[in-house]
This record gives C-alpha cells, sequence and structure tokens, in this order.
C-alpha cells in the first residue's frame, strides 16, 4: 500500500501538493528545516492515501488531493507546533507589562489547541515588516523580552520598542477592520 501510495504521489508531479501545503505554512526553501518538512509532507501523504482508500472503494482524485492536503497542513502545522513547545521549554516567558492589541494575542490559554488562534497569527504574521515579524515570533513563541531580542539582532531597545509600538498598530488595524 505505501509503495502504491509513493507512486501515486510521484506520478504526474503530485509531490507539488507537498509544496503548495509548505508554501501555504510560509515555509520557504531557503529555511534550513524545509527537506525534513517536505519528507514529513511524504509521509503524511501516505497515511492520508491509506485512510482515504480505507473508506472509499474507488478514488476520487480531486477529493483524494482535497483530503491529502488537509491532512498534510495540519500535521505539519502538528510538527512546528511541537519543535515551538520543545524550544519554549527551555525558555521562562517574560511578563506582559501593558494591555494592548499584542496582548491579545498573548493572553489566549491553550493556545495550542485553538486553531482559530493559529490563523489570526498568520494573518498578522502576514501584514508585518520582517523585523516586526521577527519581535512578534521572538516574543510569542520564544517568550523573549525587548532586552534579549535587540541583543540577539544587534539593536537598540529602542528599535525593537519600535518595532512592537508599529506591530500594535497593524494589529489595531487588523482587530478593527475584524
Amino acid at each position: 500500500m505505501d509503495q502504491e501510495a509513493l507512486n501515486y504521489l510521484l506520478h504526474n508531479n503530485r509531490i507539488k501538493l507537498v509544496y503548495g501545503v509548505l508554501k501555504n505554512l510560509h515555509i520557504s526553501p531557503t529555511q534550513s528545516y524545509y527537506a525534513d518538512l517536505v519528507l514529513e509532507g511524504e509521509l503524511l501523504f501516505l497515511k492520508a492515501y491509506a485512510q482515504y482508500c480505507q473508506q472509499h472503494a474507488q478514488i476520487n482524485e480531486k477529493q483524494l488531493l482535497g483530503y491529502a492536503y488537509r491532512k498534510i497542513k495540519w500535521g505539519l502545522m502538528d510538527v512546528l507546533r511541537k519543535e515551538w513547545k520543545l524550544a519554549d521549554r527551555c525558555l521562562k516567558p517574560a511578563a506582559d507589562q501593558k494591555e494592548d492589541a499584542l496582548s491579545l494575542l498573548a493572553d489566549t490559554q491553550d493556545a495550542e489547541l485553538d486553531l482559530e488562534y493559529w490563523d489570526l497569527v498568520r494573518e498578522i504574521i502576514m501584514i508585518c515588516s520582517p523585523n516586526e515579524r521577527k519581535y512578534l515570533i521572538k516574543r510569542l513563541f520564544y517568550g523573549y523580552s525587548v532586552a534579549e531580542i535587540a541583543a540577539q539582532e544587534g539593536v537598540s531597545r529602542q528599535t525593537v520598542n519600535n518595532w512592537k509600538q508599529r506591530l500594535a498598530q497593524k494589529a489595531q488595524k487588523f482587530f478593527e477592520e475584524v
């Protein structure tokens, strides 16, 4: 069954399905873990193919690829979330200092279980500049303080606070639109 699923994936360049999921998750080929996630996506396709074949007597390619896309996407999101949690165990999050639009993101309990939360974070990350994105990821996922981020990025704390303010303004506009 696995060989059949692998042949199906590689035939007619269907491997692009895995690449499409990675693109949707904003994971580029330049990232160091990209090849690992491609392999993980292929394994998830094999599982999805086997599950689909158990549930359906005949293969409908459009349904199968849609089913596999969702399985791969959620599976890769789980892999990434586990990696973030593993890295987070080594770090202690800093306490928030004031209420603003960004604190709405940080205050969500059981965030890894809340799919809407992650969709919201993804939407906000998409509207950020590269520096704002660095701040948001390091603050939200790793719990670094402004001073720690400044030291890592080789900039002043004021610069990081500027990133934070611009991000807060964009997040506020985003919340007003929603």
